[in-house]
């Protein structure tokens, strides 16, 4: 028994975030995703203090187990934030030695803005980099790039620098389909790629402020294009492109709690257009 597309990354059980997002725009894909979470917590870690979490490194092995057990089998992954337990790493590499991927799309989430997330073991740096030779699309902010090659983040972004940790990093991951996310120029924010040796800028008008979720958004938009055979640079504009409607959504909500993260109810129906239905 096949189920096809298997959702790794933590689920937090309030706010608009990870798992929360992943499952209903990947079903809108007319996926039937299952989902392993990394790790449990009581909210997400962004305005709401120090959650409660509950650690999954001691499930997940048997979880697979069982699965292999019942004939249940995965060819399509989605894996995002792993937590701080080396443990789940190696738990989720050795998932991926039983279901060899058809696709794997590799989000990581250990760190952003300079420096790993709190509380975030340098180990886990290795730990997606060793996930990322099983990859076939990898999604990168500029941090986790430049932690990744063990190189500086430049104080100014050049094409050209911008070439060199693309190009070194595709070398170092082996990954062909990779995009470095959240690159901000003049008034814009996008994501940068590499296309026949040059390199390309997606982006939109960049928003003031934080919204949860976005990266989590963007993600989940590009495995449900890629999915449905959409090109790399489709994918990315597209998902870039729905990701920042949300956001103009949610702020136009100012009666929302900003700690639930971006609405997702305007990226539904532009999903159902796109499959036609």
């Amino acid at each position: 028994m096949a189920n096809k597309t298997l959702l790794i990354e933590d689920l937090s059980t309030v706010g608009s975030v990870s798992m929360s997002i992943a499952v209903p725009i990947v079903t809108l894909f007319d996926e039937q995703p299952a989902i392993l979470p990394s790790v449990l917590l009581s909210t997400h870690t962004g305005g709401c203090g120090q959650p409660a979490t509950v650690s999954m490194e001691a499930a997940i092995p048997k979880f697979y187990q069982h699965w292999e057990k019942a004939a249940v089998h995965f060819n399509n992954f989605l894996i995002g934030y792993l937590g701080n337990s080396n443990q789940v790493y190696h738990e989720v590499d050795n998932l991926l030695r039983i279901n060899l991927p058809s696709l794997l799309v590799l989000d990581p989430a250990f760190a952003d803005h300079g420096k790993l997330y709190s509380r975030m073991p340098t180990e886990v740096v290795e730990d997606y980099l060793q996930l990322s030779q099983k990859a076939d699309v990898f999604l990168p902010n500029l941090t986790e790039a430049c932690l990744l090659l063990h190189r500086q983040i430049p104080e100014q972004l050049t094409k050209a620098n911008l070439t060199d940790i693309l190009n070194e990093l595709t070398q170092k991951s082996e990954v062909i389909k990779l995009a470095i996310t959240g690159i901000e120029c003049d008034d814009q924010i996008g994501t940068v790629f590499m296309s026949h040796q040059k390199i390309k800028y997606v982006s939109s008008k960049k928003i003031t402020g934080d919204y949860f979720g976005t990266g989590d958004l963007f993600s989940s938009l590009v495995f449900g294009l890629i999915l449905n055979k959409e090109s790399f640079e489709t994918a990315l504009t597209l998902a870039n492109q729905w990701t920042t409607e949300a956001v103009v959504d949610t702020i136009k909500r100012t009666s929302r709690d900003s700690r639930m993260g971006v609405r997702l109810q305007t990226v539904f129906p532009k999903i159902l257009a796109y499959k036609g239905s």
